[in-house]
């Protein structure tokens, strides 16, 4: 699931194309992907702020052929009265003072042993009501448990299709993630000892039958 989950992340960023004229109906992909994530939920006084944040990049190489590489960074902010949150006559969703949301293809910046990884960018989002906003994000993360590592192979048929061979490289740290966002009247800052740091590195074979085409398993299309 790791594997198609970050394959299928990298072909949502990149222009999938079939191999040139002449090509040998072997394609070997070459895929990682990096992924931080971090969730604040805190409470000062009578106000609670909760940040959900995701950032990763990805690349994407075919052979021959040149080396794609492209980011993906989401974030969810909400700010309640927790106050009035407790309230029994308080309306549901009565307490939310603002929220917004947003997303851009602004790439994770990340070390190969997921010792560090950072992320500072603009992002067009919403607020509560759908109107636009600019949300300001600023986060790192510092890794603080030891690099988990596990390795995955897997072989596929797919009768009158084609072959699959796939090997993972999955890579995890523990981290902790220092957070400030910015957005509508608020400006947030917080901390997850509880976050993140992952990297998914696949290579990846097909091969199709004589006069198949649109053959992509490696992305989850068997064509």
């Amino acid at each position: 699931m790791k594997r198609l989950a970050a394959l299928l992340a990298a072909l949502a960023l990149l222009p999938l194309t079939a191999p040139p004229a002449g090509a040998q109906p072997n394609i070997y992909h070459t895929i990682y992907s990096s992924h931080g994530s971090a969730n604040v939920d805190q409470t000062n006084g009578c106000e609670r702020v909760e940040i959900f944040l995701s950032s990763s990049v990805s690349a994407f190489a075919s052979q021959p052929g040149p080396v794609n590489k492209q980011g993906l960074t989401g974030v969810f902010l909400r700010v309640s009265d927790a106050c009035a949150g407790l309230a029994a006559a308080a309306a549901p969703g009565g307490s939310v003072l603002f929220q917004a949301d947003g997303q851009s293809l602004a790439p994770l910046s990340t070390d190969p042993r997921l010792e560090s990884a950072a992320i500072a960018a603009e992002l067009p989002g919403t607020d509560g009501a759908g109107n636009p906003v600019t949300i300001r994000l600023n986060a790192s993360w510092t890794g603080v448990g030891p690099l988990e590592h596990s390795t995955v192979n897997s072989h596929d048929h797919f009768p009158d299709v084609g072959n699959v061979s796939a090997t993972d490289n999955n890579l995890r740290r523990a981290a902790v993630a220092t957070l400030h966002v910015e957005a509508g009247p608020y400006s947030v800052s917080g901390t997850d000892p509880n976050a993140v740091l992952e990297r998914v590195k696949s290579r990846c074979v097909e091969v199709a039958r004589p006069g198949v085409e649109e053959f992509f398993p490696c992305f989850g299309f068997p064509g």
